[in-house]
């Protein structure tokens, strides 16, 4: 196979924007991407995104400065804003590796890059191994973490969990580390089923209680007849979540929960009234800066 190279982008933003270009980057499925605090300036961050050459056109590449601009509202040019240059595929992991270093989320979670040895102080923590490769990030997200700090406190021995949009697979490996005896995810990129079952592979030496699914939610869960889950967490974006709340409540036994993330605070509401009107209940949110975590229970007097 030959070898990829890759973009680099690189442009400065205020720190107050971080959230705003994570939700976009997101949205247009970019998911190799940093954050450095800039020392001189403390107000800053410099932003760093990793793209796959052969995937992206000079026509492209201009749609999405284009995109950039007037999410942020720039007035500079391009040429005082943006910073190109090129990576070989060699130099993917070095360049990528200087900017993740392990990192705790909630009281027990420890998400610790493959190739950095754990230190002897956070033994007591349930550790997530990740492996971002040239596919995915890191999945360090505020929804990401959201997601982990609400299932930290759920009882899951011997339940029977859903991922949908499982990316690099953290939820569903969480899910296994507090006992969850049957693990479905779904996302509809290879490269994400991929990143899942190696990064599950990578913790558990196994893939014993996960099966994975290729396609979209709606889809799988009809073709496969995926039903009585006692737990789903979707983490991906509002707009689509809207569309597969019906779905969700179907697939859940009853009494069963699921956890909603990837929610900016001004879609909550919108949110929270397609759950009503889908007899799930709110249990709880949680928020981290701009974004809302939402857990729901199916009423147990439905079916």
């Amino acid at each position: 196979m030959a070898n990829k190279d890759w973009y680099k982008l690189t442009f400065q933003i205020e720190i107050d924007s971080e959230e705003l270009i994570i939700w976009k980057l997101n949205e247009l499925g970019i998911f190799s991407f940093s954050f450095e605090y800039l020392i001189k300036t403390e107000n800053k961050k410099e932003v760093n995104i990793w793209l796959p050459i052969d995937e992206w056109s000079e026509s492209s590449i201009i749609d999405f400065e284009k995109i950039i601009i007037k999410l942020l509202n720039i007035n500079d040019s391009k040429n005082q804003f943006f910073d190109w240059s090129i990576i070989k595929e060699e130099d993917w992991l070095t360049s990528w590796k200087k900017y993740w270093t392990p990192e705790l989320i909630g009281n027990h979670f420890l998400i610790l890059p493959c190739w950095i040895n754990l230190d002897e102080k956070f033994k007591d923590k349930q550790i997530i191994k990740i492996d971002p490769g040239a596919a995915f990030g890191t999945g360090s997200h505020p929804s990401t973490y959201l997601c982990l700090e609400k299932m930290e406190n759920m009882l899951l021995s011997n339940k029977k969990v859903l991922d949908i949009g499982s990316g690099s697979g953290i939820l569903s490996i969480a899910a296994r580390l507090l006992g969850a005896k049957e693990i479905c995810a779904i996302d509809y990129d290879y490269l994400a089923i991929n990143s899942t079952n190696s990064n599950f592979q990578l913790n558990f030496g196994n893939l014993n209680d996960l099966t994975t699914y290729l396609g979209s939610f709606n889809e799988v869960i009809i073709k496969y007849q995926l039903n009585k889950f006692d737990l789903v967490f979707c983490n991906i974006l509002a707009e689509v979540i809207k569309e597969m709340i019906p779905n969700i409540y179907k697939c859940l036994r009853k009494n069963g929960h699921v956890i909603f993330s990837g929610i900016l605070n001004s879609q909550k509401d919108e949110i929270i009234k397609i759950l009503n009107q889908n007899n799930l209940k709110l249990l709880d949110l949680s928020s981290d800066k701009d974004w809302v975590c939402i857990s729901a229970q199916k009423a147990s007097n439905t079916t």
